[in-house]
């Protein structure tokens, strides 16, 4: 089986501890991590299983905490590069997803703070269906915000009766992730890759990360240009030394 924990914000130890040596299973989980600040403090990059279990454990840590939040580009790329090209390699028989929905957006930043939305998670589910001949088995273990955890089952559910998903939009699909992202992604590339050939390391394509590069100018430059904008307006609302 793969087991799979995409939808939680939190890091299933648990579930970790108890298939850590065991082969016949592949245990996926992406959660926020922030270097072991986050509750519940596991789920290192590194913490790739045991034994004869060792490389069947995949953590795909998420650091840096809400500066930004991890959203839907973020999780899309980490399906696209880890979690789908090892999960196609180890052809798991059936998928079993513990469904927390606390990742999806809504949650305060104690619970979480992250802004994925419920219609990607319908569109990851669907990407799991491609597993196991479709055999895929979502647990619905929670979550804080009502409005969040039934947006995202409904949308959850609607991939695994075969509905019709509504798109996500184009600039999601080809955007690429926030830093910290990129720096979580190649950790976990870089460990995956040594136990799935199909688990490449991670790198940001050159046109991409120019592309990002230049918008980061541009907001900067415009940030600049607005605080200096404001200086200029107090500076012309102070009574000048001498005035009445």
């Amino acid at each position: 089986p793969l087991l799979s924990r995409y939808t939680d914000v939190h890091h299933g130890n648990g579930t970790q501890q108890a298939f850590y040596a065991d082969p016949s299973i592949l245990y996926v989980s992406l959660h926020r991590y922030d270097e072991g600040n986050f509750f519940p403090g596991s789920g290192a990059p590194n913490e790739v299983g045991s034994g004869p279990g060792e490389g069947y454990n995949i953590n795909i840590a998420w650091t840096g905490g809400l500066d930004p939040p991890m959203g839907d580009v973020e999780y899309l790329t980490a399906f696209r590069t880890v979690i789908m090209p090892a999960a196609n390699e180890f052809d798991p028989e059936i998928v079993l997803v513990s469904a927390g929905f606390d990742a999806v957006e809504g949650h305060d930043p104690p619970l979480g703070g992250y802004k994925v939305t419920a219609k990607c998670f319908g569109h990851l589910t669907k990407q799991l269906l491609k597993l196991a001949d479709g055999r895929v088995v979502l647990a619905l273990e929670g979550g804080h915000d009502l409005t969040a955890i039934c947006d995202a089952s409904e949308a959850c559910i609607n991939a695994l009766l075969g509905n019709e998903l509504e798109p996500l939009p184009e600039d999601i699909v080809h955007q690429i992730p926030n830093m910290n992202a990129i720096a979580s992604l190649k950790k976990t590339t870089e460990i995956q890759s040594k136990y799935w050939k199909s688990v490449e390391p991670y790198s940001v394509p050159v046109d991409c990360a120019l592309a990002e590069s230049q918008k980061r100018e541009r907001e900067e430059t415009e940030t600049v240009s607005a605080m200096a904008s404001l200086s200029v307006d107090v500076e012309q609302c102070m009574p000048q030394e001498g005035s009445r």
